[in-house]
């Protein structure tokens, strides 16, 4: 989607501006500007917000909100290859893996207290955005089979596989189910399985 660069590098660099700010160091006219303002202010990139500086009426001001910092670049994954790697390099990567599913497994744990069976486990998978897995969970007599279309962690996980066995620790340690991941889009296939048995 187009946005209205400019405008969002002058906020980010400058901080909260009136739209008299804008105009003069856009050079764009009151009229853009605030259509400008409006389309960025739906989307839930931008907010207004009220300031006195001094006597007289406050000044609306318009800032960016935190929804708006992933249209900024991000070297997110670049840092976690690196991080991953000197694990990897260390010895310590299955480790480090360890202690990452153990917290995960810990602070969802307090969400799903008090359920149980079945819903304990919908439960976790919609705090671990089930949705955005594109994931379909269909109960077994052995337990359940969980496919994902969309890994989450693709890219990391094609490069460092125990990264593949985040989620079925992340879902023993905070269901007590046992899970284990037989297949996964690094075979070549369209969604990764898991296979959840009973308690």
């Amino acid at each position: 989607m187009n946005t209205p660069r400019p405008l969002m590098e002058y906020l980010k660099q400058h901080g909260p501006s009136t739209i008299k700010d804008l105009m003069a160091h856009l050079g764009l006219s009151e009229t853009a500007i605030r259509h400008q303002l409006g389309s960025l202010e739906k989307m839930g990139w931008l907010a207004r917000e009220q300031r006195r500086a001094g006597k007289g009426r406050p000044a609306t001001v318009y800032r960016l909100t935190q929804a708006s910092e992933g249209l900024f670049p991000k070297r997110y994954p670049e840092l976690l290859d690196a991080v991953l790697a000197e694990a990897e390099r260390g010895g310590l990567l299955e480790r480090l893996l360890d202690g990452v599913a153990a917290s995960m497994a810990t602070e969802l744990g307090r969400k799903l207290e008090g359920l149980t069976g079945p819903a304990r486990l919908e439960a976790l998978l919609r705090h671990l955005d089930y949705g955005d897995m594109l994931a379909t969970l269909e109960e077994t007599p052995a337990g359940w089979e969980l496919k994902a279309h969309n890994c989450l962690y693709h890219a990391t996980g094609q490069r460092f596989e125990p990264v593949c066995n985040l989620l079925p620790q992340v879902i023993t340690r905070a269901t007590g189910l046992p899970a284990e991941r037989p297949f996964c889009q690094r075979d070549g296939l369209r969604a990764c399985h898991f296979w959840i048995g009973r308690a």
